[in-house]
């Protein structure tokens, strides 16, 4: 997947058709984008994941092709619960400017990733035994993964997201389930071809659960495993392949528990938990996160193309650049960009 192109026009027109969809149905903007989920809270269709977000026996494939011959995975994993179902909303609004922060002229491709152009993956998670609760079938909506791609499917792929806002009450959510998907049903030529990692970036308010449900990964995702697993132990499997985040936006009290914030950075490292005062930035967030660990742009020249402070990804920056000096990470994908180290 992810052999198309990123059309700003296109995303206009869209956004123009939904707009004039809103007023003719009397419906709100974001009821006329996220049309399965609001015919799922209209009784109009089952409470079930988009087909073409289904998690069950599928995996998820970034590859080169003529068009992008150097693509780089982007993974973005959203918490659709009920205190955070506004990030999709978010991040919708802004892809435009989401692709633009890699390949406008102002911040081109050719400075943020290389040679490389982004294949994005949208997904979703809620809490799986809550999904069970309110009497969903298998614990359906508590993983949803869309393909990587590089056009306008990535804005098919937001609007087709079911918006659960369920979770349940135990400070958890199933983000284990995405790491699990990521560690046993992807794969991407940043890495097969190039050993250069790929991206993951989670978005949400609560902690993982520790262990890996065998039920729960038969249920939504179909494998059969012998036992339930460590989390620690698929997050090591994930971070071979991908550079994996955490991002505690401020959008809920939750947001000011360092307890959540440090169980994270247990998992993740320092580097790789980041608390986000303004969620309206989680698009400039993950360009500028992506473009240091590509190494292609210096830090100063991040925060004056994106009008973003990038003060809290020092140390990602930092981290980058010891284990390019250290041989951890090979060569970077692509020509060099011109762009003195940090």
């Amino acid at each position: 997947m992810g052999g198309s192109y990123y059309s700003k026009e296109d995303y206009t027109v869209r956004s123009s058709m939904r707009a004039e969809k809103s007023a003719k149905l009397g419906i709100d903007i974001k009821s006329a984008t996220f049309a399965h989920s609001h015919d799922i809270d209209m009784g109009k269709a089952a409470k079930a994941v988009h087909k073409t977000l289904k998690p069950l026996g599928v995996n998820r494939e970034s590859r080169d092709s003529k068009e992008h011959p150097v693509s780089v995975p982007i993974g973005i994993i959203l918490d659709t619960t009920g205190s955070m179902a506004d990030v999709p909303v978010i991040i919708q609004e802004k892809l435009s400017h989401q692709m633009g922060c890699f390949l406008d002229d102002k911040a081109s491709g050719k400075k943020y990733l290389g040679d490389g152009y982004p294949a994005i993956l949208i997904g979703a998670v809620d809490d799986y035994q809550a999904q069970k609760d309110y009497g969903i079938k298998g614990g359906d909506g508590a993983l949803q993964v869309g393909q990587f791609e590089s056009g306008l499917e990535i804005d098919d792929n937001l609007t087709n997201l079911w918006l659960t806002r369920n979770g349940g009450g135990t400070y958890s959510e199933s983000y284990e389930l995405a790491l699990y998907f990521f560690a046993k049903h992807t794969a991407h030529d940043h890495f097969d071809k190039r050993g250069r990692k790929g991206y993951l970036f989670m978005i949400g308010d609560e902690h993982p659960y520790k262990t890996i449900s065998k039920k729960a990964v038969k249920d939504v995702i179909g494998d059969d495993l012998q036992a339930d697993l460590k989390l620690k132990d698929i997050i090591a499997e994930v971070k071979k392949r991908y550079h994996v985040f955490f991002i505690i936006p401020n959008m809920t009290s939750h947001y000011a528990d360092e307890e959540l914030r440090t169980s994270w950075v247990d998992l993740l490292g320092q580097q790789n938990v980041i608390k986000l005062k303004d969620p309206n930035k989680i698009c400039e967030l993950i360009a500028a996160s992506v473009a240091i660990c590509e190494e292609h742009i210096g830090i100063d020249e991040l925060s004056s193309d994106l009008d973003f402070d990038t003060k809290s990804l020092v140390s990602l920056s930092k981290s980058a650049v010891e284990a390019h000096s250290t041989g951890s990470l090979p060569a970077v994908a692509g020509k060099a960009g011109g762009v003195e180290r940090l």
